[in-house]
C-alpha cells in the first residue's frame, strides 16, 4: 500500500459558549445595565422597541431576559435599589428640576445635562443621581439665548 500526501486543514473552532444561537453582545451589555433599574418584564419590552432579538432570533419576554440575565450572572432587580444608590428616573428627574420630562430630555440631549454630575433632592435635602443623566447646579434656562 502506497501512502499519499496529506494537506494540512486547519478550521477555526467556536470558542465555548459561542455559536449561532448565541446573543449579540450589546443585548448582554444592554441587559446588564437595565437590569440594574428595572425589573425583567419591563426589560423586555425595551429589547424588543430596539429590535433586538434573541439568539433564535425571537422577541425577548421575561423569562428570555430572566434566563440570559441568570447565565451572565447578573442580579435580579429588586424594588427600591434605584432609591439606595439615590438614583432618579427621567420624571423623577422632571419633578426635581421642576421641568417637564421632555424638557428634562432636550437638556441631556443639548448636553446641558452632562453625565456624572448631581441633582438636589426636594427641598434641598439630599444629593441624587439622575440614572443615566446627572447634572446639578442652578435650574438651567431653557430658551432662544441658550441655543
Amino acid at each position: 500500500m502506497q501512502g499519499g500526501d496529506h494537506t494540512a486543514l486547519k478550521i477555526k473552532k467556536n470558542a465555548c459558549g459561542k455559536h449561532r444561537w448565541t446573543v449579540e453582545e450589546d443585548v448582554e451589555v444592554l441587559v446588564r445595565e437595565l437590569a440594574r433599574l428595572m425589573p425583567d418584564r419591563a426589560i423586555a419590552p425595551i429589547l424588543n422597541r430596539a429590535g433586538k432579538v434573541t439568539g433564535r432570533q425571537n422577541g425577548w419576554t421575561q423569562s428570555a431576559v430572566c434566563t440570559l440575565r441568570n447565565r451572565m450572572g447578573v442580579q435580579v432587580y429588586r424594588e427600591g435599589e434605584r432609591e439606595e444608590r439615590g438614583e432618579v428616573t427621567l420624571n423623577e428627574a422632571a419633578a426635581v428640576l421642576q421641568v417637564s420630562a421632555m424638557t428634562v430630555l432636550r437638556m441631556i440631549r443639548s448636553g446641558i445635562l452632562p453625565p456624572g454630575t448631581f441633582a438636589k433632592g426636594p427641598h434641598g435635602s439630599s444629593k441624587r443621581r439622575i440614572s443615566g443623566m446627572p447634572w446639578c447646579g442652578p435650574k438651567p434656562k431653557i430658551g432662544a439665548e441658550s441655543r
